[in-house]
């Protein structure tokens, strides 16, 4: 359906905004195409001249803005939508949903693109898009005179900026280095299933460690039979997992018993199991039947990226980092450096105290993470 627009003409063509002064006559470069928060300062001044450009023009008052697009077409006519458009991002949910159930952040593994509900974006179109979440603001524009808008790659970029700004809590962690390998060294991980409040309640535990024993505690209790079986439901809908539900189920079962035998029964289980997974359906594909544990890792990680992006929520790179610096950990008996992993584990030299109930969860998450990277 048809969205109300104001439309207005435009004398000029616009092209982008200089980066730099320059004077008459001397060679400037402007920036044609752009994509802000509003954590940046760049941000408010692009808006501001995109507002005074256009949303001034048509009559608009600034400060009841929350959104707006506007679509600036060949003969320079203008269409202006603002505020109450329909915006329809395109999501990877963490499980089956029906037609109009409301979807929380908790629910979304991925956010793919943004499109806009009956709004015909031509390809020689330029465009601005503004939007809020939250108490911030994103901005994307494209003036590029010399090329056509590839609609899809609009699309995804939109939505790359709208998942930044929604899930910034998660970005923010992985740019703060110290906070980030901290969270690791722990055996954490921004895994799907947390993401949303749950990560955010872990990042707060690390910011602020008053009682923090107590609050990790609770926060992995918080993990029982009845949430777990609500996860694992889902792996049964790929082969890879349907054919070893009964070896799968059996590390549950184990976890769910909440006592140390539990624990490691859990983890035994489950860490060889994931490694069968994962070589299984390697061989599948490539039809090998020897790989080394770093092509395994990357046959994983390519695989997150085929069905996302680098920058996805699944964060494969991020990812990669995890399972060789943590899940698939080399271990050095010399120097006393065994953590517990996948290695120390499965040749029986992980000491008997690592086997606890936050690694048991945290092994049965990176098994929900394959999920979603692998069939």
């Amino acid at each position: 359906m048809p969205q109300k627009k104001i439309n207005i003409n435009q004398k000029n063509d616009i092209v982008g905004f200089a980066v730099s002064n320059t004077k008459k006559g001397e060679q400037t470069v402007i920036l044609t195409k752009g994509i802000f928060i509003s954590d940046q300062q760049e941000f408010y001044k692009y808006t501001e001249q995109i507002s005074n450009l256009f949303l001034a023009q048509a009559g608009f008052f600034i400060d009841r803005v929350c959104q707006f697009l506007l679509l600036v077409h060949k003969d320079l006519s203008v269409d202006i939508y603002v505020n109450d458009f329909p915006v329809i991002a395109e999501m990877r949910v963490k499980k089956a949903t029906k037609k109009g159930q409301p979807i929380g952040i908790n629910d979304i593994a991925d956010i793919k693109q943004i499109r806009f509900e009956g709004i015909d974006i031509k390809e020689d179109d330029k465009i601005a898009y503004c939007f809020k979440i939250g108490w911030k603001f994103g901005l994307y524009f494209n003036f590029d005179p010399k090329r056509e808008l590839e609609i899809d790659k609009l699309q995804q970029e939109i939505g790359s900026l709208y998942r930044y700004l929604k899930f910034q809590h998660i970005y923010k962690t992985l740019e703060n280095e110290k906070m980030f390998e901290e969270l690791q060294k722990d055996g954490w991980f921004p895994f799907i299933e947390i993401l949303g409040q749950p990560f955010k309640e872990l990042e707060t535990m690390y910011q602020n460690k008053f009682v923090f024993e107590n609050k990790i505690k609770s926060f992995v209790d918080s993990f029982d039979e009845e949430r777990i079986k609500a996860i694992s439901e889902r792996w049964w809908s790929k082969k890879e997992f349907s054919d070893k539900k009964t070896l799968i189920e059996a590390g549950l079962d184990a976890y769910y018993k909440n006592d140390k035998n539990g624990f490691i029964n859990c983890i035994k289980t489950l860490t060889s199991e994931i490694e069968g997974i994962v070589r299984l359906q390697y061989f599948d594909e490539t039809n090998k039947p020897k790989s080394t544990f770093k092509e395994l890792i990357k046959h994983v990680v390519d695989k997150g990226k085929a069905k996302s992006s680098e920058n996805s929520l699944f964060l494969p790179l991020h990812f990669l980092e995890y399972l060789e610096k943590v899940f698939f950990a080399d271990f050095d008996l010399s120097s006393g450096k065994v953590e517990l992993s996948r290695h120390s584990s499965c040749h029986g030299v992980a000491k008997e105290e690592d086997y606890r109930k936050i690694k048991a969860l945290q092994t049965i998450l990176v098994l929900d993470q394959l999920f979603f990277y692998l069939g």
